[in-house]
């Protein structure tokens, strides 16, 4: 058996609408006394996990992934969840409970989030050399950072190709450690402000990091997404869509349909328009892991956007 790996964080996601724009709400010339309050017009708990998002665009497209982390024994999979992800390299805490995301998001897909890690700070306790699977790729994306650093050495000393997506906790590197994970990773995931502090907190242009990636990807939102590599740069436009539901997990739905296709045979480039149209899907419905996703619908919906034939 051989498998894509996710090494990521395990968490509930408790994911809220506010009815207006942040701004609104905050004295921007006022910050250093900020105290403020959203009224929420729709809260959901979702009972699963950041983490399985990946895996749950994965499972769609018939991919086994295979699991690394900490949570809980609190944590439920269903069916179809079961069938198409490997669980057995979790750590399971019997003290400590799952980690919790409390995400707010405005009509204007701004998000404001809460994050306390709870188990996840056992993440490290679990190996990338208990695993006896063959692994393909691996993406190795916010969860305890000590973990993340010791997945991405252990993973390179296997020779996998490798993602580094520090995401929304690259706050928490200093430029030594982000120096260490360029020495490991093969691609870098990042979104316009990531990928910003990024070259700040390591003190490189892209230019200068492209010495240590094979590709940066860096995400766009409504611009789609760009590829940068040691000869060019490939802007992906994002597949139009009439509404945003809510934005959360569609960077999880954008890294699972690069991952896949990259794994099956094709390009980054028509990767990265294949998994634009997982975003696209994903964001049209509420939570992660509620749209669907499926090889007629990527066909159809890569010759409407991109005018390309594409059969699988």
């Amino acid at each position: 058996m051989s498998g894509i790996l996710v090494s990521w964080s395990i968490a509930y996601d408790f994911i809220m609408d506010h009815g207006d724009d942040f701004s609104n709400s905050i004295n921007k010339d006022n910050l250093d006394n900020l105290s403020v309050s959203f009224f929420i017009h729709k809260l959901k708990k979702e009972m699963w996990w950041t983490w399985l998002n990946i895996a749950y665009n994965f499972a769609m497209l018939w991919e086994k992934s295979i699991l690394l982390g900490a949570a809980w024994d609190d944590f439920i999979f269903d069916w179809f969840m079961k069938e198409k992800i490997n669980l057995n390299y979790l750590h399971i805490s019997t003290e400590l409970l799952s980690a919790s995301c409390y995400i707010i998001s405005d009509p204007k897909s701004k998000q404001i989030n809460a994050f306390y890690p709870w188990a996840m700070d056992m993440a490290d306790t679990v190996s990338v050399n208990d695993v006896s699977e063959e692994l393909h790729y691996w993406i190795v994306s916010p969860n305890k950072k000590e973990a993340m650093l010791q997945h991405i050495q252990e993973l390179s000393e296997l020779g996998v190709k490798s993602f580094f997506d520090p995401g929304q906790i690259i706050f928490l590197f200093g430029k030594e450690e982000l120096e260490q994970a360029s020495k490991y990773a093969d691609y870098l995931i990042v979104n316009e402000y990531e990928f910003e502090e990024f070259k700040q907190k390591i003190w490189k242009n892209e230019w200068e990091l492209l010495k240590d990636y094979e590709k940066i990807i860096v995400t766009l939102w409504w611009k789609g997404a760009k590829i940068i590599d040691s000869d060019w740069e490939t802007l992906i436009e994002a597949v139009k869509i009439e509404k945003v539901v809510d934005p959360t997990g569609a960077w999880d739905a954008f890294r699972a349909g690069l991952i896949i296709w990259l794994k099956w045979w094709y390009d980054f480039e028509t990767s990265a328009k294949i998994w634009s149209i997982c975003w696209a899907e994903c964001v049209q419905s509420h939570g992660g892991q509620n749209h669907s996703i499926h090889l007629e619908m990527i066909e159809k919906t890569m010759k409407e956007n991109y005018q390309i034939d594409i059969k699988f």
